[in-house]
């Protein structure tokens, strides 16, 4: 990409060699990655990391702190050909290099950042993603994890296709998907027509009570319950709940093919 600059950095903290109990008798090999970064306010984040996890803290510092661990048993050979590549010019980008789909090399970031850096993009193959006091509106997904956002000073949207979804202490929610797994969300305020879906798991929704919003909760193996929420309901079966809050507004669909629903009032 012209004017931007590609930054690969293989900087070699500790390299340690570990002997497996594993049924070849394979040793794993790790190399740390550890940098401090100075980016201006108001920068936004991209992580991009195909097999492993993500783990990004708002901490009160001026900078951001990437460390990542690199390991396989693959041998050292394995490990020197996937990179970490850092793109800082006109915002942060972090993403994993790999020579081919199939090698068995695995990233895991813990990642410091000051508020007024924002997170937009964590995306992960093979990995869980958690964040915690960050800023930003980030769009998190992972094919094989689970997703956990608390305290973030934006909105989020989270797909997994395989773990569980867990959003609280959020301005607002984007659309939460996952194939296989839990999804537990507040939702405060309703920016958009929202879509929770799961295909095997429970869905447990805290709602705010002033919300103006339209309720579709449907599931085919499970009860749905808003007992203890403000709704006026205009279909209600075991398994299906149609209604609205305050009047009606945006729409909210929530569905399940095995699990219940649970709609609660937010706290």
């Amino acid at each position: 990409m012209k004017g931007i600059q590609k930054v690969y950095l293989v900087i070699v903290v500790a390299i340690t060699l570990l002997v497996t109990a594993n049924g070849c008798g394979g040793v794993l090999v790790t190399e740390e990655f550890s940098q401090s970064y100075r980016v201006r306010s108001g920068t936004t984040i991209e992580i991009y990391n195909p097999n492993g996890e993500v783990v990004i803290t708002g901490w009160d510092q001026d900078q951001v702190e990437i460390f990542a661990l690199k390991e396989t048993l693959r041998g050292r050979e394995a490990l020197d050909e996937v990179d970490i590549f850092i793109d800082i010019a006109d915002r942060m980008i972090i993403q994993i290099e790999y020579p081919d789909p199939g090698s068995q090399v695995t990233v895991s970031f813990d990642i410091k950042v000051p508020e007024d850096v924002f997170i937009e993009v964590v995306e992960c193959f093979n990995g869980s993603i958690t964040l915690e006091d960050v800023t930003g509106n980030p769009v998190l997904s992972t094919s094989n994890g689970s997703i956990t956002a608390t305290n973030i000073t934006g909105i989020v949207t989270a797909r997994s296709s395989n773990g569980n979804i867990t959003v609280t202490g959020v301005r607002g929610l984007g659309d939460l998907r996952t194939s296989n797994g839990n999804i537990d969300a507040e939702l405060p305020a309703l920016h958009e027509n929202l879509e929770i879906r799961t295909s095997n798991g429970s869905i447990t929704l805290f709602l705010d009570s002033a919300l103006e919003a339209d309720l579709e909760a449907i599931t085919s193996n499970g009860t749905v319950d808003a007992s203890n929420l403000n709704v006026d309901i205009t279909e209600l079966e075991q398994t299906s709940l149609a209604g609205s809050m305050n009047g009606g507004g945006r729409s909210i669909s929530i569905s399940t093919s095995n699990g219940s629903i649970d709609l609660m009032p937010l706290r």
